[in-house]
């Protein structure tokens, strides 16, 4: 005779079909983010998704209504995981006794040197206009503005007498040796970019 479930019975049912619901998306998210960083968003399809994540498009449905939504939740998990691994790389470097302004690009250098390098996620996806929606743009914009604060408060705490104008261009020299990274296959815009906030720093500090 079948036993009734218990409250605790429930409890346990009911937790591992979370866990696996999560390791479910988990699972999409990553091949998300692989393919629409290799390939670009307009490039994939949910049926691409599906097939690499080994999931029937119908759970993929079920777990992302569409396309546009799964594309969301990837730049939002995007910037989650980026953010933590960018934070901790600029962090080991000014450890190793690196002025924490100048280890923002310390952390970028290693990044472009790793494989599959293809320049900021972000970046590429605002530029496909026909896929994104305006709830894609705020993700960006709010990404972008993460690593603006993040330098704000490494200069203030190291160079306190710069100007207030100073962590918006050490931004735009982040991001502007992050495009040309790309653009050119080589990690030269790093080093240049470096060597211009560290001027700055010389300067106005």
């Amino acid at each position: 005779m079948r036993r009734p479930l218990t409250a605790n019975s429930m409890v346990s049912v009911e937790s591992e079909v979370e866990s696996e619901v999560g390791s479910v998306e988990r699972r999409i998210l990553d091949v998300a983010d692989r393919l629409f960083y290799e390939r670009g968003i307009a490039a994939v399809g949910m049926a691409d998704i599906r097939d690499a994540a080994h999931v029937s498009l119908r759970r993929l449905y079920a777990i992302h209504a569409s396309k546009r939504e799964l594309v969301t939740a990837w730049l939002d998990d995007r910037h989650v995981r980026w953010m933590k691994w960018f934070t901790s790389a600029v962090n080991r470097h000014v450890a190793d006794g690196v002025d924490p302004v100048l280890a923002t690009f310390d952390a970028v250098g290693q990044w472009v040197a790793s494989p599959g390098y293809r320049g900021c996620a972000f970046l590429n996806s605002i530029a496909e206009t026909a896929e994104i929606t305006d709830v894609h743009r705020s993700i960006v914009a709010a990404h972008k503005q993460s690593i603006f604060d993040l330098v704000t408060e490494l200069a203030a705490a190291a160079h306190p007498d710069a100007p207030t104008w100073l962590p918006r261009a050490i931004a735009v020299l982040i991001d502007g040796a992050i495009v040309q990274c790309a653009v050119f296959g080589t990690n030269s815009a790093i080093a240049a970019a470096r060597e211009a906030a560290a001027q700055l720093l010389e300067i106005h500090s």
